[in-house]
């Protein structure tokens, strides 16, 4: 039998006394568990740090087996231990208990009772090693910590206090740091519990405040006469946020140019004089940081005229012949203008309340009178119907058929178009509009976009293209020359036309580049309205070197390829596809020419695609007379105010055009010993034109967007035939196209297409909105038109010009409903594309609040419905007018009878007069609403 030793003091077991509670084994005699006994120097350990155990092996020889918390040798989560005892603590303090239990037994003696210690491992000494930024302003700023050792729920300390700490990672922290004044402050990080423990202490120094104003223009940068807009400002860099205003330099302003306020909230508001400041309608706020008077920041503000009121006229009936009227309201100006069925005639200024005209009527009926308050900020009072007397002249048009033909040719019928195309007839119509000059929103955008940011030099490049070329943030001015012009511009036609146009040629600053250059933007909805009345060839050519189409189809730096890289074909397909001769080959009535099998065969192969793709190269920005690496790739080099990279053409780089031979549509251009972009570009650009596909391509779309979603085969052949030749032997004269497609037979007769059931389109969203807009003079509240984002689906209209999703527009030419009665006729309904749940009850959303707007309240448009508030008492004539405008004659009776119960349960009270003009304006909001709301509405016929 095997003696073991007794536990007794020998000089180096005298050491191990005060570990004796660590010890197994320790009693006398023949006890146990001395071979196996382990102590520890200390009974805590730092993560991912060792602590050599003390053992007895040196007394019995035999080595020992280590358990950590019962895992042999341990493990990460618990720490490890070697065949040495060395300890190794784990990367992270174990949980839920940060104490660890490490057991021990002799390999000579597994019978043994095993040793034990227990050690507590805490969390690690956080090390600083750099901070970002060394040195900050006075205000509050956010430092970064780089260094080791950080845990998560560890806290920076400054200046001794702790601050709202973020955990990035164990080698970096952030913070928001308050440090109201300069001086020097103290900076340390503190791990927390268990083992909490501070990092060395750093001194940061912060300086002098540096202030940063920003203003907050969401309210817009325009304002009429009395009314006030609201500008945001946030101030930084300091604690002391007190800022000072003024006016053209005016400490808070003055009755001549405006007064200013400052907000709870921190805003100011801005109220402008009674009457538009001179010799500039442009007033100055200037805003100047009080701790640092040094920085400032400034924002223009454009006072324009307010929106004249028309409430009477004094005589309200006429003979033939010039006649006196004295037109009583308010905000009449200086320069004011009496308009009598749209034309200005002689007037004088008598007074804010009151003007004189003379009118001359040359026939008997309807006499539409309103007022034009002048620029800046043009705008007109509605209308007030007087009568002319006398038996009224049969007209050219009827009115109903008017107004029908003015739902097709512009963005809706108002009082004056119908009664002045009712006297003239179509032809002389159309031939008005083809002469009156189109109006601009490149000139418009870019006046914007200088007047409400810094002025730059003309050869500072860096501040331009921020300006012009490089700024994503004020595209709401050419959204707000858009809705200005669709609702107010004169050359009607062309704006319908042109917004037609941007649904088949689409671009869309839904891409980032293009949503950077507002300016070219504009410049692109210009070039298609140039084009709209001349020759479709020159309008397919000026879209394909337009930068706008360059960026957004491929066209722009598309190189000639080498070995590895082929040209980009993106545009070559859509140019096709989308722009001029379709997927299949067509007929000239539209229709698709089918094989033997009786399928339609493909206008073009993949083959045509690489072939023309090849001619679309070597076109890129276009600095005059620069044809170097830098013009080819940089959109920034040459711009400024009144030219630019973003509203030149293209120009062509023959070192980076395909010389290899191009097979498409039957053509072949030979391999060039010398590269000819142009001369290729011509010949791509001819194949396309003189395609026979292309002429009842183009034509039906058209149709769809103007008439009908559905025209005959023998409308679009009719209408095809003139876009081959307009009688005098001209191909694409858009003019001739036009007047083919409004004045068929199929669009202008009212009675067939009332009776037919294929006749018709949806109307977008978009345009019922103009119609309303125009049909009842909508103003501009502020003189912007700044209506916001109307894109959204629930709350929006669910589209907006030259913002489509994808290159296919808001919707597809031949798309057709699913599941409809429409599918099951084979009719196509393209506009029904965007159309579900969400957008119709978006559009009812934007609908109500448009229509109920005020001139103080809702959306920036609207309308005071003068005229329509004075039928509201006999509802009969109030839907008269509605039908006429909004409808051209054609609400069912069933529709009628509804609207009318709705209005008639509005009762008219009587004594309070506020009482009585509310509920006869309540009584026309409704009218209108439930008319717009109505599928009939929906459908234009």
């Amino acid at each position: 039998m095997q003696h073991r030793l007794k536990c007794f003091p020998s000089p180096k077991i005298a050491l191990m006394l005060g570990f004796c509670a660590f010890m197994s084994g320790c009693g006398s005699g023949y006890d146990k568990g001395f071979p196996s006994s382990i102590w520890t120097t200390g009974s805590t350990v730092r993560v991912s740090q060792t602590l050599q155990l003390g053992t007895e092996t040196g007394v019995t020889g035999s080595p020992l087996t280590y358990w950590v918390n019962g895992v042999k040798g341990g493990n990460a989560q618990f720490g490890t231990v070697d065949s040495k005892g060395l300890y190794t603590a784990p990367a992270l303090v174990p949980t839920p208990d940060n104490s660890v239990t490490i057991t021990s037994l002799a390999n000579a003696f597994p019978q043994d009772t095993p040793g034990m210690a227990k050690v507590s491992v805490l969390n690690p000494i956080p090390i600083i090693s750099s901070v970002t930024p060394s040195m900050f302003s006075e205000g509050t700023s956010t430092i970064t910590i780089i260094g080791a050792q950080f845990i998560y729920g560890a806290q920076i300390f400054w200046n001794g206090v702790a601050v709202p700490t973020t955990f990035v990672s164990n080698t970096e922290l952030a913070a928001s740091i308050s440090a109201p004044n300069p001086g020097t402050y103290s900076l340390m990080v503190n791990n927390p519990d268990p083992g909490s423990a501070n990092s060395a202490v750093v001194s940061e120094v912060v300086g002098p405040g540096k202030v940063v104003l920003v203003l907050q223009t969401n309210a817009g940068t325009t304002v009429r006469v009395t009314n006030s807009v609201k500008i945001g400002l946030t101030v930084s860099g300091t604690n002391n946020t007190g800022v000072t205003w003024t006016v053209n330099g005016t400490p808070a302003g003055n009755a001549q140019i405006g007064t200013i306020v400052a907000n709870a909230d921190g805003s100011v508001t801005y109220t402008a004089p009674a009457i538009v400041p001179t010799p500039n309608n442009v007033v100055q706020l200037t805003a100047v940081s009080v701790d640092d008077p040094t920085v400032s920041i400034s924002q223009n503000i454009s006072v324009y005229n307010p929106i004249p009121i028309l409430n009477s006229a004094a005589p309200m009936a006429f003979d033939v012949g010039p006649s006196t009227v004295v037109l009583t309201g308010s905000n009449f100006i200086n320069g004011a203008q009496v308009l009598m069925n749209g034309a200005p005639v002689p007037t004088t200024f008598n007074s804010g309340g009151q003007l004189t005209a003379t009118v001359s009527p040359t026939d008997p009926g309807d006499l539409d009178l309103q007022v034009l308050n002048p620029s800046p900020g043009p705008a007109t009072s509605t209308d007030l119907i007087a009568q002319v007397n006398g038996t009224p002249p049969v007209p050219l048009v009827s009115p109903e058929d008017a107004s029908r033909f003015l739902a097709q040719a512009t963005f809706g019928a108002t009082d004056g178009d119908i009664h002045h195309l009712s006297k003239i007839g179509y032809t002389a119509w159309m031939n008005e509009q083809f002469n009156i000059p189109a109006t601009l929103h490149e000139p418009v955008v870019e006046q914007s976009l200088v007047l409400n940011n810094p002025l730059c030099a003309v050869g500072d490049v860096k501040c331009n293209a921020a300006l012009f070329v490089q700024n994503d943030g004020d595209d709401a001015y050419l959204e707000g020359s858009f809705w200005q012009q669709a609702i107010a511009g004169s050359d009607q036609l062309r704006q319908r036309v042109k917004y037609a146009l941007t649904e088949q040629m689409v671009v869309s600053s839904q891409d980032f580049a293009l949503a950077e250059m507002p300016r070219g933007m504009a410049n692109y909805y210009d070039v298609l309205g140039a084009d709209a009345f001349g020759n479709f060839r020159q309008l397919l050519e000026d879209v394909t070197l337009n930068p706008m189409m360059g960026q957004y189809l491929s066209v722009m730096g598309n190189d000639k390829g080498d070995a590895t890289r082929d040209p980009d074909e993106n545009y070559a397909r859509e140019v096709m596809q989308l722009f001029t001769i379709g997927l299949y080959q067509l007929n000239p009535d539209g229709t698709q020419k089918l094989d033997q099998t009786g399928q339609p065969i493909p206008t073009y192969s993949n083959l045509d695609v690489m072939g023309l793709a090849k001619v679309f190269t070597g076109f890129s920005w276009n600095i005059p007379g620069d044809q170097s690496n830098t013009a080819w790739s940089n959109c920034c080099a040459y711009v400024g105010t009144g030219f630019g990279e973003d509203i030149l053409p293209m120009q062509s780089f023959p070192n980076h055009h395909s010389t290899e031979e191009k097979d498409f549509l039957g053509v072949t251009i030979p391999t060039q010993s010398n590269p000819d972009p142009v001369g290729d570009l011509k010949i791509a650009l001819d194949t396309l034109f003189d395609h026979p596909n292309l002429p009842p391509f183009v034509c039906k779309q058209l149709i769809q967007h103007l008439v009908t979603s559905n025209p005959s085969p023998a409308y679009v052949g009719r209408v095809s035939a003139v876009f081959q030749d307009n009688g005098a032997g001209v191909r694409g004269d858009m003019k001739a196209v036009l007047t083919a497609i409004l004045l068929d037979d199929e669009a202008r007769n009212s009675a067939a297409a009332s009776s037919n059931p294929q006749y018709g389109k949806v109307r977008e969203a978009l345009i019922r909105y103009v119609e309303w807009a125009r049909a009842f003079t909508a103003q501009s509240r502020n003189g912007s038109y700044n209506l916001g984002s109307t894109e959204d689906p629930i709350y929006g209209l669910g589209e907006m010009s030259l913002r489509s999703p994808s290159v296919f527009n808001w919707f597809a030419p031949g798309y057709v409903p699913p599941g409809t009665s429409i599918a099951k006729a084979g009719l196509l309904a393209p506009e029904m594309g965007m159309t579900d749940v969400s957008t119709v009850v978006g559009y009812l959303n934007y609908m109500q609040s448009a229509i109920g707007a005020g001139a103080t309240t809702g959306p920036d448009v609207f309308s005071n419905y003068a005229t329509e508030i004075g039928l509201a008492g006999t509802p009969d004539q109030l839907l008269d007018r509605i039908n006429l405008l909004l409808m051209a004659g054609e609400m069912d009776g069933t529709l009628r009878g509804q609207i009318l119960s709705a209005v008639n349960s509005i009762a008219i009270p009587t004594g309070d007069q506020n009482a009585i003009n509310a509920a006869l304006a309540n009584r026309v909001k409704t009218a209108i609403f439930l008319t717009m709301a109505s599928p009939s509405f929906s459908a234009q016929f």
